[in-house]
């Protein structure tokens, strides 16, 4: 059993960007209006991660981050095993949950919600790719007072994997502030065992 996930985001600040150790105990991911507990093991903020199985998709995600200093938000996967669709939570439990390092403080953005838009594309082998794009304020699962206790991060998306393009070669998550023209990206690539 994991003690913990030891986080060094880079958290972008008007003074310049610092990086704090944040050890983080609780992962849950939250699709839709559902909430599913992941053992923080599965956190990964590396440029790629492996796979088992060629039907995994990627649902780009905000990440809510408990921190001493206020809530941070930046930008994940919900990487998860297309061949156990009919069983979500362990679909979700199986593959790595990518967490970008780049964050910005809830409390900056928490008034403009509207403005903040999550974007995913997931190519494949064969260069197809699929883009969706929601923005923030559409995320039921992300509390909309930042409100997120302990050592937790909260992986929020639609939930919908519908538009989800199956078995992706590499995965590129955008967080974008429209009204304060700033973005976050995460990149990385999948890679079949």
């Amino acid at each position: 059993m994991s003690a913990g996930f030891v986080y060094r985001p880079h958290v972008a600040t008007a003074e310049g960007v610092f990086t704090p150790d944040i050890v983080l105990d609780r992962l849950e991911v939250a699709a839709g209006n559902r909430r599913f507990p992941v053992s923080v093991e599965r956190l990964a903020c590396g440029d790629a991660i492996e796979v088992v199985g060629d039907d995994t998709r990627a649902r780009g995600a905000v990440a809510l981050i408990a921190a001493s200093g206020g809530a941070l938000l930046g930008i994940g996967a919900d990487h998860v095993d297309g061949a156990l669709a009919h069983d979500p939570g362990r679909a979700t439990q199986i593959c790595a949950k990518p967490l970008a390092r780049g964050v910005w403080r809830f409390a900056e953005i928490a008034g403009h919600l509207a403005e903040i838009v999550l974007r995913t594309e997931s190519v494949d082998d064969a260069g197809r790719s699929r883009e969706t794009e929601i923005a923030l304020s559409a995320i039921a699962a992300l509390p909309a007072d930042g409100a997120v206790t302990r050592a937790t991060v909260i992986l929020a998306h639609p939930g919908d994997d519908a538009d989800a393009l199956p078995g992706p070669a590499r995965v590129i998550v955008t967080l974008e502030d429209r009204r304060l023209a700033r973005r976050l990206t995460h990149r990385y690539a999948v890679r079949v065992l």
